[in-house]
């Protein structure tokens, strides 16, 4: 069995993921480093992306510091204990549904959303360890469930959220190796822009980004299919209550950013998380829908439809038989037409 060996850190912005120059760093986050500083702080980094067990960063909207939270498992299982304790968890699960209930009261929507933001995030940080009572190189060994899924009733808190799954194309200086300088575009892409839409007066990203770093997949129709090198699962999030026109243009603004990056003059095949929001996007002047079949899964759709006839033949049901029992309008109009 093994057990995960957590050590959350709260670093500052530029030191948890190195921005590629120091111009990308908004006025708001600016800090002089030395250029020892950065390259330290860009090889930890990549070493936590590349080899953690798990990893995963976390930037509340306008705040210095980040959290951080890469971890690796062990089977020696001394010391181990429930992560969060059962009163911690009760203390989790409250913590959620009061702020859940308090981003959806009147005196929370005539909040300007850029108050919105500061409130949640200061709130959202405290929560997250290590707080105020914890040793800030704090150590916690725990189940490996509890690690993957520590924090609990985080469903209380209704959001909007939108996904994509980034390939990592291979480093030219050793093709068996990520370059993350996608990632860290992609992280500093979208922090400059919750910046510009600041300075226009507009807050539309009131909660998170969240990244992590983690491999392919053989599942068909994954979005994270064919990364041989690795997949930048980056997010973004706002309080359901947020201005649903802010936020639409928003995402469009973002699912560009991250749909354009390209490695060796090709298009990186950067996906949306089928679970999360993509409809009403559009990939130039095609709808995401469009774009999903006729360009980011349209040899993943022949294989599916494939391995699927192939299995009905020796169940005998066809193709017919799943589309009539298990589709609906958006299968229909991407895997089906």
């Amino acid at each position: 069995m093994t057990y995960a060996v957590m050590k959350p850190q709260k670093p500052p912005i530029t030191l948890a993921i190195p921005p590629l120059q120091q111009s990308d760093v908004p006025i708001a986050l600016y800090k002089k480093w030395t250029d020892k500083e950065l390259a330290d702080a860009k090889a930890e980094f990549e070493r936590r992306a590349t080899n953690d067990y798990y990893s995963e960063w976390f930037w509340y909207t306008y705040q210095s510091t980040a959290w951080v939270n890469t971890w690796n498992t062990t089977t020696d299982s001394s010391g181990v204990k429930d992560y969060p304790s059962p009163a911690g968890v009760f203390l989790q699960w409250l913590q959620a549904w009061v702020g859940g209930w308090f981003s959806q009261t009147y005196f929370f929507h005539h909040i300007p959303g850029h108050w919105q933001a500061q409130f949640l995030a200061l709130s959202g940080m405290a929560v997250l360890p290590p707080t105020l009572f914890d040793q800030k190189q704090m150590e916690i060994k725990t189940y490996l469930p509890d690690g993957l899924h520590f924090f609990r009733g985080i469903q209380n808190f209704r959001v909007r959220d939108m996904e994509f799954e980034i390939p990592l194309p291979p480093l030219k200086s050793d093709p068996s190796k990520p370059d993350l300088s996608i990632v860290q575009r992609a992280w500093w892409d979208v922090i400059k822009l919750v910046y510009a839409e600041a300075k226009d007066g507009r807050s539309p990203m009131r909660l998170t980004m969240e990244l992590r770093i983690m491999g392919g997949s053989d599942v068909i129709m994954a979005p994270q299919y064919g990364n041989t090198c690795g997949t930048a699962s980056i997010e973004v999030l706002t309080p359901a209550n947020a201005a649903p026109e802010e936020w639409n243009a928003f995402k469009q603004k973002v699912a560009d950013i991250w749909m354009g990056y390209e490695a060796d003059g090709a298009k990186l095949n950067a996906r949306p998380h089928w679970a999360k929001e993509w409809q009403g996007l559009r990939v130039g002047q095609a709808t995401m829908e469009q774009h999903l079949k006729q360009n980011a899964y349209k040899e993943q759709i022949t294989r599916f439809k494939e391995t699927l006839a192939d299995i009905g033949k020796g169940q005998e049901w066809t193709l017919q038989d799943i589309q009539k029992r298990f589709s609906n309008k958006l299968w229909d109009e991407i895997v089906y037409s």
